[in-house]
C-alpha cells in the first residue's frame, strides 16, 4: 500500500473528504461495511488483515467506492482539521499494530471515531442476534461488558484519538 500519510494529504482539499460512508454485505445485507471518504472512488476503512476473521491484526486499507452500493452515512462529520488529524493518528497507531474485534473495534466503531469523534458501533445488536451471542456474551466480555455496553462503544481507541487530539491543538 502506497504511504498513508501521503495519500491521506494529497486528498484532504476534496470536498467530500471525511464523509462516512456504510455499504451492505454482499452475502448478508443485514451487516454494513464502513469507511470514511477520501475522493470520489477511494476510502480508507479498517479491516482484519485475514479477510473473515473476526479477531485479527487490523489495518487500514484502501477501498474503491462503488457508488452503487456505498452510500453517505447522514451522521454529522467533524471539520475536515479533525477528520486529518484523525486519520494520520489512525495511521501511526492503529494500522497493522490494534486488533480488528468485531465485537469491539470493527470497521464502524473506527470509521464512527475518524469521522465523528464517537467510537461506537450500532450493529452490535444484530451481530449479537446472527451469532446468538446474548448468552455466550456474558462469557465473551462479561457481566459489566454486557451491562456497559461495552461492545457498542470503544472507549480505548477514543482517548487515542483525543489524546492525540489535544497534543497537537496544544
Amino acid at each position: 500500500m502506497q504511504n498513508i500519510h501521503t495519500l491521506i494529504d494529497r486528498n484532504f482539499a476534496h470536498p467530500d473528504y471525511g464523509r462516512l460512508l456504510q455499504h451492505r454485505d454482499r452475502i448478508n445485507p443485514n451487516i454494513l461495511h464502513y469507511s470514511v471518504q477520501l475522493n470520489d472512488w477511494e476510502s480508507l476503512a479498517w479491516e482484519p488483515i485475514h479477510s473473515g476473521k473476526e479477531k485479527d491484526t487490523g489495518r487500514l486499507e484502501i477501498w474503491q467506492i462503488d457508488w452503487h452500493h456505498f452510500q453517505v452515512d447522514q451522521t454529522q462529520s467533524h471539520d475536515r482539521d479533525r477528520v486529518n488529524r484523525s486519520l494520520h493518528v489512525s495511521a501511526r497507531d492503529f494500522h497493522e499494530k490494534w486488533q480488528y474485534e468485531l465485537y469491539r473495534f470493527n470497521c464502524e466503531h473506527w470509521a464512527r471515531l475518524v469521522s465523528t469523534g464517537d467510537c461506537r458501533c450500532y450493529q452490535i445488536a444484530e451481530f449479537k442476534k446472527l451469532e446468538r451471542i446474548p448468552v455466550l456474551g456474558i462469557f465473551i466480555v462479561g457481566i459489566a461488558g454486557t451491562v456497559t455496553g461495552v461492545w457498542e462503544h470503544n472507549g480505548y481507541a477514543q482517548e487515542v484519538i483525543e489524546r492525540a487530539d489535544v497534543g497537537i491543538c496544544s
